[in-house]
């Protein structure tokens, strides 16, 4: 597999004439692929967090009442989970995720053994050499990403995006470039699929 997406970058490259345009167009023709299964967890997702946001005086209600029964509480919640169909450890939509991690890690490795010396691309002069403004992509990406996924309030998405944000910076502020195109285009399909489901959700509630 590792040596298919190689051969397929140095197709691209030879093809568009730069490995940085091979690389975006692989890594958003792959991402596109994937979006039927991106967005059906992404939709789970949100209708789980939408579920939980409206059990919650119910979840409070019973840990008041069972705060001694520790065991009780529990067969209580797990039927009102049952009831509503949601969980707050959705394990088949996690399994699903942890699918696509070795394509990931696959198509990682094949645009690291690609990049060689480097080269230009767009104003990036080296592909083997971290860049601040691709940086800064990144993050303000990641940034976007988060900011539209669903949350309990405002103070658990500014978390969430201070989060995200600072950990996407220790990892991408040194990385090669080349790597970074991967990350930012991936990141941009998110910010899209993020947005769609979010302007759907808000016309599925003006409908009902």
């Amino acid at each position: 597999m590792n040596d298919l997406l190689v051969s397929l970058l140095a197709f691209l490259a030879q093809s568009l004439g730069s490995l940085g345009g091979a690389i975006v167009v692989l890594s958003l023709g792959i991402r596109v692929a994937l979006l039927p299964l991106t967005v059906k967890l992404a939709r789970r997702a949100r209708r789980n967090q939408e579920m939980m946001s409206i059990l919650r005086p119910e979840i409070e209600r019973l840990q008041k009442k069972y705060a001694e029964k520790p065991r009780q509480l529990l067969e209580e919640m797990g039927k009102l989970y049952r009831k509503h169909d949601c969980n707050p450890f959705d394990i088949p939509a996690l399994l699903a995720g942890f699918v696509q991690l070795p394509l990931f890690g696959i198509l990682y490795s094949s645009i690291k053994n690609s990049l060689g010396p480097g080269g230009s691309f767009l104003w990036i002069k080296s592909l083997a050499s971290p860049d601040f403004l691709l940086t800064l992509l990144i993050l303000s990406l990641t940034g976007l990403t988060a900011f539209w996924m669903p949350s309990a309030s405002d103070e658990a998405r500014t978390a969430l995006i201070f989060i995200q944000v600072a950990v996407t910076f220790f990892v991408v502020w040194k990385l090669a470039a080349g790597l970074g195109l991967y990350w930012a285009s991936s990141g941009l399909v998110s910010v899209v699929q993020a947005l769609w489901l979010h302007y759907r959700n808000d016309a599925r509630r003006k409908a009902a």
